[in-house]
């Protein structure tokens, strides 16, 4: 994480350079995500899993080019129907709540007063921060490694926002760098998400 922090200043020191003060706003944003896991191995398939996320961050901007950085709380989710092999009608829904810390760089190709439109791409580091089950009316909460998902994932972002005056509205997508499951199979990772804020 420092590394890229220290990267990313190297890249921005020269677009930021000269008379013009860059700007800041501060974003608050939430939203929907989906995110599918697939298993890189023969006759095996992929699991969906989708949610809400909610956080914040800043956006440093000069002239057509920004930088930006947030935190996201994620919750996502898949639901399985065990079905009659276990004689169960009840489903088993099961839940992981993880932290997101991208950070983004990119360009403004529309600036205007009331309306600006951004590209960007960047790294995710994602931290797994705890499980939860629901089955027959109970819930319990699980650590993530006991269904060997890795505490720590990183990830390429591509996405697009756009600004509404104060309004903002961003979609991207992410796919896993790192291997999801501490297992020796790879299994990719690629996410969407999809969130409504505001640009302060």
């Amino acid at each position: 994480m420092k590394k890229l922090i220290i990267i990313a200043a190297i890249v921005m020191v020269p677009m930021f350079a000269g008379a013009q003060q860059p700007k800041m706003h501060l974003k608050f944003f939430g939203g929907w995500n989906a995110k599918a896991l697939v298993y890189r191995a023969e006759g095996a398939g992929s699991e969906y899993l989708h949610g809400w996320q909610a956080g914040g961050g800043f956006r440093v901007m000069k002239r057509k080019a920004f930088l930006e950085a947030d935190i996201t709380f994620v919750n996502s989710g898949i639901t399985y129907q065990l079905g009659e092999e276990f004689d169960i009608d009840e489903p088993l829904e099961i839940r992981i709540r993880s932290l997101q810390l991208p950070l983004n760089v990119g360009y403004v190709p529309v600036k205007k007063t009331l309306f600006k439109w951004f590209v960007y791409g960047g790294l995710v580091n994602e931290f797994s921060l705890m499980g939860e089950y629901t089955f027959e009316g109970e819930t319990e909460k699980f650590a993530p490694s006991e269904l060997r998902i890795h505490t720590y994932n990183l990830g390429a972002r591509f996405g697009t926002q756009f600004d509404f005056g104060i309004i903002n509205v961003d979609m991207s997508y992410t796919i896993g760098i790192t291997n999801s499951l501490q297992s020796r199979m790879r299994t990719n990772s690629h996410g969407a998400m999809i969130s409504l804020g505001l640009a302060l």
